[in-house]
């Protein structure tokens, strides 16, 4: 359908096929034969299965409190840069996740957010600026302030995100993805074309 659209429209709006693939450790290989028969225009990673459970489904806030924040914090952020190291993905998307019920990263979990950014460096990934953040009740864009100046510091590639799930969605709070890009220091942003990526000034 979304490939009869792009040709319905060509030359008006300007579709594209895309994908946001969950990170199943272990997995790889059925993932990479999932993706490999298809003309994506962009692949987001994403991890949401974290320790045997769901990190950001309704109710999954509790297992924080039941689990601990930072065994929580400190699996997605292994996940994460696992993922990122793949080769399967263009860009990982909600990087700090776990903080989408206002649960925070402990400060003791510091050693793995920076490993998380060493791995999305090293592997040439983009990473997601997403407004959903500001539809949850942590009501913060992913990535956090901090966490986005260290990615734009270490030269990561951004793309802008509203993780839309309904039409209303898309583009949401748009403007404030890019002050909050500027704000970390960054001067451009990436889009993506059968899978090869484009950089544009912001």
């Amino acid at each position: 359908e979304v490939l009869a659209l792009k040709e319905e429209f060509r030359g008006t709006i300007d579709v594209i096929l895309g994908i946001e693939a969950d990170w199943a450790e272990g997995h790889e290989e059925a993932l990479a034969a999932v993706l490999e028969p298809h003309s994506w225009d962009v692949v987001l990673g994403s991890v949401h299965l974290v320790a045997g459970g769901w990190i950001d489904a309704p109710g999954a806030g509790s297992r924080h409190e039941r689990e601990g924040s930072a065994n929580l914090w400190n699996e997605y952020h292994r996940l994460v840069a696992k993922a990122a190291s793949s080769g399967l993905f263009d860009v990982m998307t909600h990087l700090d996740l776990p903080k989408k019920f206002g649960h925070r990263r402990p400060a003791e979990c510091q050693p793995a957010e920076d490993a998380t950014v060493a791995a999305v460096r090293a592997s040439g990934v983009a990473v997601e600026v997403s407004s959903a953040g500001l539809r949850k009740p942590v009501g913060e864009i992913y990535p956090a302030p901090e966490l986005l100046a260290r990615l734009v510091a270490a030269g990561v590639p951004l793309v802008f995100s509203s993780d839309a799930h309904a039409p209303s969605e898309v583009a949401f709070r748009r403007e404030e993805l890019v002050a909050a890009a500027r704000a970390a220091g960054a001067t451009e942003h990436a889009t993506f074309r059968r899978r090869v990526r484009s950089l544009h000034p912001l």
